[in-house]
């Protein structure tokens, strides 16, 4: 008798752009998983080096592998076209420069289904360049998990402490992703709709077991040093920040964390407006108009605390948008001289 036939399809969807020199060690973790009902989706995103080549390679050498070839669109597409093209009922995420342990989706499917969970995650171990771990759970006892409802899971992915808004560490029910839109070249593609996924599971398992690794590439999308780059990576991140406090806003069952999440998107909405102050000349007056308003909009949390700085900056543009600009641009004019002349050595 076939042992697969006792276990569920579990399609693992790999986003694969210029990864060659990494992309054969994730595949061959996957490959390698004792869960052996596996369909393993390799997206190839309009690669220009031979990662595309070395994909097809792996095609030809394993029947649960598909590969499909599409035009660059960033990894949140990816991610949709692989969604898009499964019938499993189960689907997981692994980043193409990451790989996992080799029991991973053995053990988080066991523990999904004697659950009945909608999304099972897992601990994740990261690695640098130079070989140094950084562990994140205590806890390496595969057989330790712990149930959750919907609630307490989207409450939990909001505090964004133990349990972080990855795709690469979780399981999924593949229905969960009939809410989901799928952002469009974003950076931190994931955060905008994690809480949205958890929102629409009545139960998720947490097992304490470091099973991923991700790689701390220097390079990586996240790690651009490049000035625009870097200024693309901020206006993601904060928009998502407002995306999730507007979602906290519309359920009132998760109220009891709205002003943590309105206290978060203030600072990092002031962070990033700060920024646009800076560097005008990446961003259009209506998308700086468009922060300002959306900024205006918050409500000073209760209970929790702002630093004087932003508190400051928020109340003048609560009063009026035109002399927090003056202000600020006033502020920057300064700083620029006096840093020049080594009075100070202030950042923005």
């Amino acid at each position: 008798m076939n042992p697969t036939n006792h276990q569920p399809l579990l399609t693992v969807i790999v986003p694969c752009y210029n990864v060659e020199k990494y992309v054969d060690k994730c595949i061959s973790s996957i490959v390698n998983q004792t869960y052996s009902n596996l369909e393993i989706l390799l997206i190839d995103d309009g690669s220009t080096d031979t990662t595309g080549t070395l994909c097809d390679a792996w095609q030809e050498r394993d029947q649960r592998i598909r590969v499909i070839h599409k035009q660059n669109e960033g990894l949140s597409y990816a991610r949709k076209t692989g969604v898009e093209n499964t019938d499993a009922e189960y689907v997981a995420f692994v980043d193409s420069d990451d790989w996992i342990d080799p029991n991973m989706y053995a053990d988080m499917m066991s523990a999904m289904i004697s659950t009945d969970s909608d999304i099972a995650q897992c601990e994740f171990c990261e690695v640098f360049e130079d070989g140094r771990m950084e562990h994140h759970s205590p806890d390496s006892n595969a057989n330790s998990f712990e149930i959750v409802g919907r609630e307490e899971g989207v409450l939990l992915i909001v505090h964004d402490d133990k349990w972080k808004s990855f795709m690469w560490n979780k399981i999924f029910k593949k229905h969960l992703f009939d809410h989901i839109v799928f952002p469009k070249g974003r950076v931190y593609e994931d955060y905008p709709i994690m809480h949205s996924l958890f929102h629409h599971a009545s139960l998720s398992v947490y097992l304490s077991a470091e099973y991923y690794f991700y790689y701390r590439r220097s390079d990586s999308i996240t790690n651009s040093k490049s000035l625009a780059a870097k200024m693309k990576n901020s206006f993601d991140f904060s928009e998502a920040r407002l995306e999730r406090y507007l979602f906290i806003r519309q359920h009132s069952e998760y109220h009891k964390v709205l002003p943590f999440i309105q206290r978060e998107a203030i600072i990092k909405g002031i962070g990033f407006l700060r920024m646009m102050m800076i560097h005008p000349q990446y961003f259009s007056k209506e998308e700086i108009a468009d922060r300002v308003e959306q900024l205006r909009s918050i409500p000073f949390p209760r209970g929790e605390k702002l630093q004087r700085g932003v508190k400051i900056e928020l109340c003048l543009l609560k009063i009026s948008p035109k002399i927090y600009k003056f202000l600020r641009a006033f502020y920057i004019q300064i700083l620029r001289v006096t840093n020049t002349l080594k009075i100070t050595n202030k950042k923005w």
